[in-house]
């Protein structure tokens, strides 16, 4: 049976022949920018209107600013682009700017990068107005966590600017080059962020499943863009992860896992086909490898969590989408590492959830390959209980997203 959602009145063809709740943003909706889809609507609809907030929000009410005419604009400043001309920015944008670069680079918050590395984003953002709007969306993102009581506010408005980030992206790039190389990885490394982010804070377990769809093809496409600019961005990461060793070695048959000894089990004995069963062991190498990173690395934690979402098979997703329980299972015990790190904004409560909402969807069937996962739960809590003070460790997202990428091209 599939899950109700919410129709669109107004919903592309693709996403209503799909049955998928379309965002009805203009000229291409978010979910066919995603997939990559053909999107046309039956009726003529208005163009995107620049990024507002409802009068009756107390906060981010900004008043969209004509766009400079050519004259009012020195013409020495290599960044000035008709793109940007023709964008609209008012004090809304830059209270999200004001927030990012007070908060979200330097303290651990959103994207704590060295001065280097944030100089470097700031230039290719500058130059590039997709990865200037996708920057916003994920300061609006974080302060949907900041301000409870204006949650949905600041969701709306990173959903907003995520639109007219991939709207503008597509217009501007044609191929990856060179040149542009660093910004394709900048901009893929955030959506991707800001995609986990909107996965995982989902409302209920259905919406979680449905959320998949996206999810996956968007972080092999992050997956993707950083293969293809490695030559260009590695100097770049070397400056984000710094020169620390991550040759653990990955592979079954080299280190017997530990926490994933009972779930190996379950793919060996359970009836799907030779090649899914690949895919799952696939996915759990993975996993042992981050668990074994956690043990060894505790400064990179939450890079190869990250990592886990790029690094897995796309198929892995695919049987997720299906809810296959195999599938789920082993889902579960990635959902340890993210309540691990619970305290990191863009997983928030989403390990506790998984957990929960897997167990109870499974049933009693499936209950003995549960136990370690939901064990860990209390486990962690009451290891939160002795030592309340809140963990905060200096984490570097986009670099994690890469080394992993180059550690697994080497190994093969």
């Amino acid at each position: 049976m599939r899950s109700s959602h919410r129709k669109s009145r107004h919903g592309c063809r693709e996403c209503k022949q799909r049955h998928k709740k379309c965002d009805e943003s203009s000229p291409i909706c978010l979910n066919c920018s995603i997939t990559n889809r053909s999107c046309s609507y039956r009726h003529t609809r208005p163009s995107y209107r620049p990024f507002r907030t409802k009068p009756a929000a107390p906060l981010l009410t900004p008043t969209p600013s004509p766009s400079p005419s050519p004259s009012a604009v020195p013409p020495h400043l290599p960044w000035v682009t008709q793109e940007w001309r023709d964008q609209a920015y008012g004090m809304g944008h830059l209270e999200l700017l004001h927030h990012l670069e007070s908060r979200g680079l330097e303290k651990a918050s959103i994207l704590p990068l060295p001065s280097s590395t944030r100089r470097v984003v700031m230039q290719c953002a500058l130059a590039n107005p997709y990865l200037m709007d996708q920057l916003l969306a994920l300061s609006a993102a974080h302060l949907s966590t900041v301000h409870q009581g204006q949650q949905q506010i600041f969701r709306t408005k990173a959903t907003e600017l995520q639109t007219r980030a991939l709207s503008l992206f597509n217009r501007s790039e044609l191929a990856m080059s060179q040149q542009n190389s660093c910004a394709w990885f900048l901009y893929a490394s955030l959506l991707g962020l800001q995609v986990m982010f909107e996965t995982f804070h989902s409302s209920d377990f259905n919406s979680f499943l449905e959320r998949l769809g996206t999810y996956f093809p968007v972080h092999q496409g992050v997956r993707a863009v950083i293969q293809k600019a490695w030559p260009t961005i590695k100097d770049i990461v070397d400056g984000i992860v710094g020169h620390r060793d991550f040759s653990v070695a990955r592979g079954l048959g080299k280190r017997r896992p530990q926490e994933c000894d009972d779930v190996i089990s379950l793919i060996d004995a359970c009836d799907l086909e030779e090649s899914d069963k690949d895919v799952c062991l696939e996915a759990i190498e993975i996993l042992q490898w981050i668990f074994e990173l956690h043990r060894i690395s505790p400064a990179t934690r939450v890079h190869f969590t990250v990592a886990f979402s790029i690094l897995i098979p796309a198929r892995f997703g695919e049987m997720l989408g299906q809810r296959i329980p195999e599938a789920l299972i082993i889902l579960s015990f990635h959902a340890v590492l993210l309540h691990r790190l619970r305290h990191f904004w863009v997983f928030g409560p989403s390990g506790r959830f998984l957990i929960e909402s897997i167990s109870t969807y499974l049933g009693t069937p499936w209950a003995r390959w549960l136990v370690w996962p939901n064990e860990q739960l209390k486990v962690i809590s009451n290891t939160s209980a002795i030592y309340p003070t809140a963990f905060q460790e200096q984490i570097s997202v986009l670099g994690s997203m890469e080394q992993s990428i180059e550690g697994e091209v080497e190994l093969k």
